[in-house]
């Protein structure tokens, strides 16, 4: 059980088992009621990247066909949403969080205390689900489950992708043609009026609307517009494709994890890293849980942040964290400056 402070009282939160899918549901009591469905789910960067983490108020999910379960309540009210915990960052960045718009069953936004009072439970069950010893075995069992029907919307998109770039290459190859084309007329026009001069022939070099001079003025610029939409829709396919192969890939089951460890510090630019404290974590979820909150809170207040690695040692835990800090940074670095 987890106990989570909240502004209209405490709630507590109990775990099920994990089922054959890898999903855990946790029911609620005290100023909340109902249940919250936490399931591993692929990244929203790449879906054969399966480090990410779904909680759900009630059974809420795209891809999985799950009993109807209580959605939470506060005071009466039920409500819906869930929000996505996205491992490869930290929990204390903004970016960490996926949220998405709390409502009650009538679609109109949650109050700005219940609002906060869900986000709190959500994150809570994320987070203590995260934390889990056996956390690699239930993301593998996700994958498993959640795989053919990913697979079967990304094979849609690579056929509307495949569609699109070839489409948009014919589009460029017109345009470069018909430019190619009005350049050629114009010119042929050019010597015929130096030749024999005419009234005619002058008003069809005039550079007006659709005239052959403005013609082979613009259709190169729209020739470059599809190219280069062209090489968008490609780079999506190569995106897609990849996740595809990655996907149908088959995985072992994963092994036993390393022991966890709480590393503390301050994650600063640059994937720098100051750690201030490494020690082992309790191998008890909920303690873990706990603990975790209350350190999270004072090193919030002195501006730093708590991870939670698995390793064998304080030293490989601390270097875990340096590795996964600088990977990020260059993660952030190459989103932040792709063209």
């Amino acid at each position: 059980m987890i106990t989570i402070a909240t502004p209209p009282g405490t709630v507590r939160a109990v775990p099920s088992e994990a089922d054959a899918a890898g999903a855990v549901r946790y029911n609620l009591t005290g100023a909340a009621t109902g249940t919250v469905h936490v399931t591993a789910t692929s990244s929203p960067a790449r879906w054969d990247q399966f480090d990410a983490v779904r909680a759900s108020l009630g059974s809420a999910c795209a891809v999985r066909e799950l009993p109807a379960e209580p959605l939470v309540r506060i005071r009466g009210r039920a409500y819906q949403g869930s929000t996505v915990r996205v491992l490869a960052h930290s929990a204390g960045v903004p970016w960490g969080w996926l949220e998405r718009d709390l409502t009650d069953t009538d679609d109109r936004p949650a109050p700005p205390q219940a609002s906060k009072t869900l986000t709190t439970i959500l994150r809570a069950c994320a987070g203590h689900y995260a934390a889990r010893s056996d956390f690699a075995r239930l993301q593998h069992a996700a994958r498993r489950h959640d795989a053919p029907q990913l697979l079967k919307w990304l094979d849609a998109m690579i056929s509307h992708a495949e569609r699109a770039q070839a489409r948009w290459l014919d589009e460029a190859e017109t345009h470069r043609v018909q430019a190619a084309r009005s350049m050629a007329a114009w010119w042929t026009l050019a010597r015929w009026f130096t030749a024999r001069p005419h009234p005619v022939l002058a008003l069809l070099l005039v550079p007006d609307r659709e005239s052959l001079a403005h013609r082979a003025e613009y259709l190169p610029k729209w020739a470059e517009i599809s190219a280069g939409a062209a090489e968008d829709e490609g780079r999506r396919l190569t995106l897609f494709r990849s996740e595809y192969e990655g996907l149908a890939r088959p995985t072992a089951a994963p092994e036993k994890r390393d022991h966890p460890y709480f590393v503390i510090g301050q994650w600063k630019g640059g994937g720098d890293v100051d750690i201030w404290h490494v020690e082992e974590a309790p191998a008890d979820p909920g303690e873990r849980a706990d603990l975790y909150d209350e350190y999270r809170e004072d090193a919030d207040n002195a501006f730093g942040s708590v991870e939670i690695v698995y390793a064998t040692s304080p030293e490989a835990a601390a270097e875990r964290a340096r590795r996964e800090a600088r990977e990020t940074s260059e993660r952030i670095h190459r989103a932040l400056t792709r063209p």
